[in-house]
């Protein structure tokens, strides 16, 4: 599948931006700035991808308003969210309209069950408009009217007051609940907001989740104790009727004509199965036993029910499953009728990877009439006949992370994960490593064989798969060099492991062989013990810089232990140690005889060889300039400037000159810049829910 992107800008006509499927590339160009940089527009993405590494899922928002149209809200580190109005069809997805609020989007840790969830949702009340929901901020209502997003009217919430866990309305009402409360609003004339006290209900136990029955007349609403039924009739006071299953928690509950579904919360990070009840039997004194339960399995395959959507007579189901260092996440497909649930009829795959990934936690997928919503990545799935299920991203949906300048003037992106190879700009028959450092300072290949996945533009100038690899001797760092793909890796002791892998032009689907190999000596550890390590490696020269990490929890500092390794074989090191106050190197970078060391995302050095010995030839506490930076990576570095991006308020890039650490330009951005190309004379850069042009 195919995304195109059209950004139109003065003066450099048109930027062609694919992506296919969950590809991402990134690559800079040396180059001095001028003193002032003008950003001169932006394309926000939706549906993007989370970061991976061991992090929370949840990414973004993702709500229907119709049986083909959906709200996409994109959170960005600029403080904002991103609205996007897309249409679902035979042909993939359009962008109808997108408008940035100024509202941030706040997570929620759940310190009972571990699950994750956002405090900032949307709540849709038909087609035509939708609540925007801002814990500790406000209620704003959007018109959707004419497939275009309007702002139009707000409610302001006390900046002490609970957190807003959920939400549900139709019509010109709707319900959203905090602890032990749910508080009733209604739309009134002029779309003003108000508060209903009069018909607000407090329950039993803490609010996770709300569903709606169809005709809209009973509140269904999930706790830490069982479901509660609501009477809401539409002229009366609401009706609390007694819970039911009160010894199960609750994630997430959805309801259709026949049936109610809903996910089980356990503790302290487990996750439970999804249950299908029938709405009939909800209403007797007992607790009805499930039509089908999704339940959790050990064993071979260690497998979880992470989330569910209702279509029109299907179920669809999201699970989680794990077998040795193996990871996949599929939607199975089940049909739902007067016999109640189905067995498996399709199934799809939507991530495969022996990767660490991201914290297990319940999914809130969203689904209408024959599309669906799948969670962490967003992806957009149709019920497609007798074809089965099918996925329908396209038009404008993706990360836009990893940004690469190809031939004839187009850009290349795709999403955040991945062991990514494209053709070397400067090599001829060589292969570049694209893909991003994410949880670390350099790009890690987690323990085991690795496959690599090399591409290339094709006859449309997207992105296409030209062949796969495998890399073994994981755990290790990687980087490109010289038309060389560098593995590094930790031995016994103070030893390393570095190889040089020479990548077939054809990129053959065979374990690759290292070229050339060497065992190299770090930094003396003593009894220290390393807490963290990154490498840098020059582009165009046989040098290595290899940073080590000895932290110290008792005193709070650190030892960062420096090995720079030159020549054919690497054979001549240069060593020094310098003073830091953290487990981790921000970043890395050499390049022309110069490195640049990064440390607690502020505290910068360049670095010199002399010999055996580097020498700090400057360095600068950022958060010392005016105004203060703290950075959160390294973008670009050709010996003269550093391209860094900025991660305190307000994000963006910023070039620094090395010689004089004098700050020569500066951008703002929507989101905390991932990467960095170079384009007619342009700065390019990517985010994860936006892409900006940048003119010097």
């Amino acid at each position: 599948m195919v995304t195109r992107f059209e950004v139109r800008g003065p003066g450099w006509g048109v930027l062609l931006l694919l992506c296919v499927g969950s590809v991402g590339v990134a690559t800079a160009a040396s180059g001095v700035p001028g003193a002032a940089v003008r950003l001169e527009g932006t394309a926000f993405s939706f549906g993007a991808d989370p970061l991976e590494g061991g992090r929370p899922p949840l990414e973004g928002l993702a709500e229907f308003v119709s049986e083909d149209r959906i709200v996409f809200g994109e959170r960005l580190d600029s403080g904002r969210l991103s609205v996007s109005l897309v249409k679902a069809g035979a042909a993939g997805l359009q962008v109808l309209d997108q408008e940035v609020l100024d509202l941030y989007v706040e997570r929620y840790f759940g310190s009972w069950d571990w699950s994750d969830r956002f405090l900032t949702f949307l709540v849709p009340l038909g087609p035509e408009r939708v609540v925007v929901v801002g814990t500790r901020q406000r209620v704003e209502l959007l018109g959707l009217e004419g497939d275009e997003v309007r702002r139009l009217t707000r409610y302001a919430l006390p900046p002490t007051s609970d957190s807003v866990l959920a939400g549900v309305g139709r019509g010109e009402r709707f319900w959203t609940c905090s602890g032990y409360y749910v508080t009733a609003w209604r739309v009134g004339p002029g779309d003003a907001l108000t508060m209903d006290a009069s018909r607000g209900i407090t329950l039993h136990a803490p609010c996770r989740a709300l569903a709606l029955t169809v005709e809209g007349g009973t509140l269904w609403v999930a706790t830490a104790n069982g479901l509660v039924p609501v009477d809401v009739p539409a002229d009366g006071p609401p009706v609390v009727r007694p819970a039911v299953l009160r010894t199960k928690a609750f994630y997430h509950l959805a309801v259709d004509q026949d049936f109610l579904v809903a996910t089980e919360l356990l503790r302290y990070g487990d996750l439970g199965g999804i249950s299908v009840f029938r709405l009939a039997e909800l209403e007797g004194a007992t607790d009805p036993v499930p039509v089908k339960t999704f339940a959790p399995a050990d064993g071979g395959v260690w497998a979880r029910a992470l989330g569910f959507a209702l279509l029109d007579g299907a179920l669809l189901v999201e699970w989680y499953r794990q077998q040795g260092a193996t990871r996949r996440y599929v939607v199975e497909r089940h049909a739902l009728g007067p016999s109640g649930v189905s067995g498996v009829e399709d199934s799809l795959l939507l991530r495969e990877s022996a990767e660490q990934g991201l914290l297990l936690s319940p999914l809130p997928l969203a689904g209408r009439g024959r599309f669906a919503v799948a969670q962490p990545w967003r992806r957009v799935l149709a019920l497609e006949g007798t074809r089965g299920l099918g996925l329908r991203t396209g038009l404008h949906h993706g990360s836009l992370e990893r940004v690469w300048a190809a031939p004839e003037g187009l850009l290349l992106a795709v999403g955040p994960f991945g062991l990514r190879l494209l053709p070397s700009p400067t090599r001829e028959a060589a292969w570049e490593l694209v893909t991003l450092p994410a949880a670390a300072p350099s790009v890690v290949q987690e323990e085991g064989t690795a496959l690599v996945s090399c591409l290339r533009p094709g006859f449309t100038g997207a992105l296409e798969l030209a062949g796969t690899a495998r890399l073994p001797g994981g755990p290790a760092a990687l980087a490109s060099a010289r038309g060389a793909l560098l593995q590094v890796a930790a031995l016994p002791g103070d030893a390393w492991r570095v190889r040089a892998f020479q990548v077939p032009s054809g990129c053959p689907d065979a374990a690759l062989v290292p070229a050339r190999e060497w065992v190299l000596r770090g930094v003396a550890s003593g009894e220290d013990t390393r807490s963290g390590w990154a490498i840098a490696a020059d582009a165009e020269r046989p040098e290595l810089l290899l940073g080590e990490v000895f932290y110290q929890p008792s005193t709070g500092t650190a030892r960062l232990g420096l090995t720079w390794f030159a020549g054919a074989s690497l054979a001549e090191a240069a060593r020094a140690e310098l003073v830091g106050t953290t487990s981790q190197f921000t970043a890395l970078a050499l390049a022309r005889e110069r490195a640049v060391v990064i440390e607690n995302r502020r505290q910068l050095y360049v670095l010199e060889r002399e010999g055996e010995a580097i020498r700090t030839r400057r360095s600068v506490d950022l958060s010392t300039l005016h105004p203060p930076l703290e950075v959160s990576a390294l973008l670009a570095f050709d010996g003269e400037v550093a391209w860094l991006a900025v991660s305190s308020q307000p994000v963006g890039v910023v070039a620094l000159r090395v010689e004089d650490l004098a700050l020569l330009a500066r951008v703002d951005t929507p989101g905390m810049v991932r990467s960095l190309a170079f384009a007619d004379g342009r700065w390019i850069l990517g985010m994860n829910a936006a892409l900006s042009s940048a003119a010097p």
